[in-house]
């Protein structure tokens, strides 16, 4: 059983479409240690081994294609991690974590591309 700590309500919810979440492996070096994966950060699937990793815009093994939102923190620097995972639902941009790869704009695209009910907003200045 994955028990999940660091859970702390934030402002990422955009909207009141249903939020979805399930089970997923975040891969061995997603985050360096000391730094874990923060919540709303945006995942991408690796194809090969079907473990998640942070969605960069240029990478080549299937993360680049964006496909869920973590749920909670997760600090996979020396080993997989259980987590969860949002893969559906309506996101402030400016409280997701995005690789410098994207922009709010683009990441909402990616995601219609991908045909994944993941609804990026510009919600403005969040204090």
């Amino acid at each position: 059983m994955t028990v999940f700590t660091n859970f702390h309500p934030t402002a990422l919810y955009a909207g009141d479409f249903p939020r979805a979440t399930r089970p997923i492996t975040i891969a061995t070096g997603a985050n360096q240690a000391g730094a874990p994966l923060k919540r709303g950060t945006v995942l991408g699937r690796v194809t090969a081994s079907d473990k998640y990793v942070p969605c960069v815009k240029t990478a080549t093994d299937g993360s680049q294609v964006p496909d869920a939102i973590l749920l909670h923190e997760v600090d996979a620097s020396t080993a997989d991690q259980g987590a969860k995972a949002y893969f559906t639902g309506e996101y402030a941009g400016e409280v997701m974590i995005l690789d410098a790869s994207w922009t709010i704009a683009t990441l909402e695209a990616a995601f219609r591309q991908a045909k994944v009910s993941i609804y990026v907003k510009s919600v403005g200045t969040v204090a």
